[in-house]
């Protein structure tokens, strides 16, 4: 890692953000030093953290934190999340003090609660400006008051703010979230606790409508602290389910599972070093078996919490003749410079595998973007042959992260204004880092679309935008992923190309047996977007008088019905005290609802109310009442937008791991932001804070020329992929072939004799052959990156009239 290198985090997601320095890339590199800095200097990205703006000395001025708890509870595929965070005031003075942190799109915050001067303070949900009011007042009157909302642009951010942090005292912060996990396509089932929050790109043009200034924005001062502190996360899990194994992909986990396997608790193995988003994965012995989830309501409430609520959890198969070769595709690649580095680099492998997965009758093309964009064929996609394929090949080995910001909806625009082709439907398939300021707007452009265009999408690396990511695939009724290892992005998107080709479900519906008989209501009321092999939930709202005996989900593809039935002893009941699977309901519908460009306001504030589910149109507020008033009022309106206007503006800083450094991103996300025009960065300075934002591993730095540079670039603490397969995929032809001199040069066998104990008329259909058996007897564990250029190579040696079956065990005995 060089010495330039930058990482930002927030710790292990509800802390705040910290920022390195090392001078070796071991966790014992050299220390760095504290640093006090102006606020004029050059924006080249700064850090999210818990910050105190100090009206008597015009300081910013970092709020200690103590100590951090966070316990994840995992029943099945629901994650319930709490996280103490414990802050500290050491000076006289009384703070008002904001902080920022991500959390994942379908994540549901929905309790937040403080301790301070001896007494606690829960917060209710209620209409964002009246919390507003609420809050100010109270800071005003010198009442200690919290106001917990959604970012106005992004809902995977939230803004904590705590007024009148009394000095000499201590603050506990104590927020619970629930979480949907689902089932990955090689059956692990994730859980992340965001750490790395990336900044969101903001275009000139924006920049260009908000040219105000606030008066005295370059008098404060920024300060480091280095105080260490006390962090801790544990893990129960639990369900129906064996457990087979649970593992992490970034630390270091003792995990202990009971004799029945059916539950674990997982601690942290050694310190946790916060650079990273903390992961969790889990492998049940069957996480594919389908179940219903029955949970009892809350009687003494109305409304939504009164009924009892439904999860279903199914795995839906797909004929084999549902899959279609007509089909366009379009590639839609960030190359901005924040992919910089590993992304980028196995991005091109990933696209590499997928093109050469590509059924021969598909149309396809691709956009790359940033700060502008580019067509790789201009005047539309193009029929894949052998021609296309070559150009697209050269094409990828040149791709690079250098185009500067992250500019998605324009380039969007440009894709849809051109009609689909005639005969095709229309798929396309976004990677990107997900780092964008207009997310709604994006997002609506896409569900405008999605008639005639389904969109996929893949967020790499930590700190990617789940709701971006999420939220255009659930418009564009496609599928998402986020991918935290680069590495791991050509399963991901290999695993796509089954779900891109399948035809639509059509007359999706879900039929309930229900005792006695009455009217069940979906959550959210639109019917779900059905995919073979992979993970559907779906929720109903049942009346607390019936109970739900069978269920079943239809459809139909072509003439083929589709059913998949739960009964019986697949319908378990659950009494839980949070109501946790009516909060993940909530959230569905409040995400289904931001989709729509239909007045629905007063729906969405009726039902974060009723649940207590965040949304961005309400606020978590509290206050102190019983506290010690302050004798002054700490800040009026204009001091509350200068705070957010220092949360923007503080410079980046680095320090070892010995050393935290709280501070303030360069783009919050805040309406503040634009409104006052503080986004002002250069492409240049921007681009050099991407970049060392965009690779963890310090493998940043110009492009490569060839995939065997590509692959070695690529492979950092995780497994990369291996250059000899890369060779194999690279070389296969179009239609599916590979020649006989590539064929021995794998095998390491003389052509000669290979050529020798060739069955067959035509070397290539023998050559094929040898290749599929060197794939299987060699890179069986990556056999998902290799499935579909299997399939197209069986049908190569099919259609020049051989048995397929008899040539392969021919091949077999010749390897052996």
């Amino acid at each position: 890692e060089s010495e330039e290198q930058h990482v930002t985090c927030v710790i292990c997601a509800y802390y705040c953000i910290i920022t390195w320095r090392r001078s070796d890339p071991s966790p014992g590199g050299a220390a760095g030093k504290p640093i006090m800095t102006s606020l004029d200097e050059p924006l080249l990205g700064g850090h999210w953290g818990l910050l105190s703006y100090h009206m008597t000395n015009s300081k910013v001025e970092i709020v200690e934190l103590v100590s951090a708890l966070v316990h994840v509870n995992i029943h099945g595929f629901v994650a319930q999340v709490s996280a103490k965070l414990r802050y500290h005031n050491p000076g006289d003075s009384t703070l008002m003090v904001e902080y920022v942190l991500p959390v994942d799109e379908n994540a549901a915050l929905y309790k937040f609660e403080a301790h301070l001067d001896g007494q606690t303070v829960t917060t209710i949900c209620i209409d964002k400006e009246k919390a507003s009011k609420v809050f100010h007042k109270a800071v005003s009157s010198g009442q200690a008051a919290f106001l917990v909302r959604q970012d106005n642009l992004t809902s995977d951010i939230l803004h904590l703010a705590l007024g009148s942090f009394p000095g000499g005292s201590y603050a506990e912060l104590n927020l619970s979230l629930i979480m949907k996990l689902k089932v990955e396509t090689d059956g692990a089932v994730n859980f992340v606790l965001p750490a790395i929050l990336n900044p969101r790109y903001c275009p000139s043009h924006i920049q260009e409508t908000h040219t105000d200034r606030l008066p005295g924005c370059n008098d404060g001062k920024y300060v480091v602290v280095t105080k260490a502190y006390v962090m801790s996360i544990e893990s129960h899990i639990s369900g129906d389910y064996e457990i087979a194994r649970i593992i992490s992909h970034t630390d270091r986990l003792m995990v202990t599972i009971s004799e029945d396997t059916k539950s674990a608790k997982v601690t942290q193995d050694g310190d946790i070093i916060c650079d990273h988003d903390w992961s969790l994965v889990i492998y049940y012995s069957n996480p594919y078996k389908t179940h219903v989830l029955q949970e009892v309501g809350d009687h003494t409430s109305s409304g939504f919490m009164n009924d009892n609520l439904i999860m279903i959890n199914i795995f839906p198969e797909i004929p084999a003749n549902s899959y279609s070769n007509k089909n366009e595709i379009i590639f839609f690649i960030d190359c901005s410079e924040s992919m910089v580095g590993k992304n980028i680099k196995c991005t091109r492998v990933a696209l590499l595998l997928f093109l050469k997965s590509l059924p021969m009758d598909c149309l396809f093309n691709i956009v790359t973007f940033g700060t502008d964009f580019s067509f790789l064929f201009p005047e539309g996609s193009r029929k894949y042959n052998e021609e296309t394929l070559a150009e697209a090949c050269v094409h990828l080995e040149s791709l690079e992260a250098n185009m500067g910001g992250t500019e998605m909806f324009l380039p969007l625009q440009e894709i849809y204004s051109q009609p689909p082709k005639a005969g095709y439907f229309r798929q396309i398939l976004l990677i990107s880092d997900g780092d964008i300021y207009n997310v709604d707007e994006v997002i609506q452009l896409v569900g405008r679309n999605a008639h005639e265009t389904r969109v996929f999408a893949v967020g790499v690396g930590e700190g990617a935008s789940t709701i971006l990511i999420s939220g255009v695939a659930r418009a564009g009724r496609g599928r998402s992923e986020i991918v935290l290892q680069p590495e791991q992005i050509q399963d991901k998107v290999i695993g796509f190309i089954f779900s891109m080709v399948q035809e639509t479900v059509q007359n999706v519906q879900l039929v309930f047996e229900v005792e006695p008989n009455t009217t069940i209501t979906l959550v959210p009321q639109v019917p779900p977007i059905i995919f073979g092999g992979q993970h559907l939930v779906v929720y109903a709202k049942v009346p607390s008088t019936s109970t739900v005996k069978a269920v079943s989900v239809m459809g139909s593809i072509r003439d083929t019905e589709i059913n998949t039935s739960i009964k019986g002893s697949d319908i378990i009941t659950v009494d839980d005290a949070e109501k946790s699977l009516h909060l993940l309901a909530a959230q569905a519908q409040i995400n289904q609802w931001q989709l729509c460009e239909e007045d629905v306001a007063n729906d969405i504030i009726e039902l974060s109310v009723a649940t207590g589910v965040l949304s961005k149109l309400t606020a978590l507020v509290g206050v102190n009442q019983r506290g010690k008033l302050v004798k002054q009022s700490l800040y009026n309106e204009q001091d509350v937008n200068f705070m957010a206007m220092v949360l923007c503006r503080a410079p980046s800083h680095l320090l070892t791991q010995d050393l935290i450094a709280f501070g303030a991103d360069t783009c919050c996300g805040s309406h503040i932001c634009y409104d006052y025009g503080i986004l002002d960065w250069e492409d240049g300075a921007l681009g050099s804070s991407y970049g060392a934002f965009g690779c963890g591993n310090g493998c940043g730095g110009s492009g490569t020329s060839n995939w065997k540079e590509a692959e070695d670039e690529c492979d950092g603490e995780a497994e990369a992929v291996d250059a000899d397969f890369l060779a194999i995929v690279v070389l296969q032809c179009f239609d599916g072939s590979w020649t006989l001199e590539d064929a021995a040069k794998f095998c390491m066998l003389p052509f000669s004799e290979l050529k020798d104990c060739n069955p067959t008329k035509n070397e290539t259909t023998w050559a094929t052959a040898i290749v599929l058996i060197l794939l299987e007897n060699k890179y069986s564990e990556i056999r998902k990156q290799w499935t579909l250029l299997a399939i197209k190579a069986r049908n190569f040696i099919s259609n020049s009239r051989e048995d397929v079956d008899a040539l392969v065990k021919k091949a077999q005995s010749v390897l052996v």
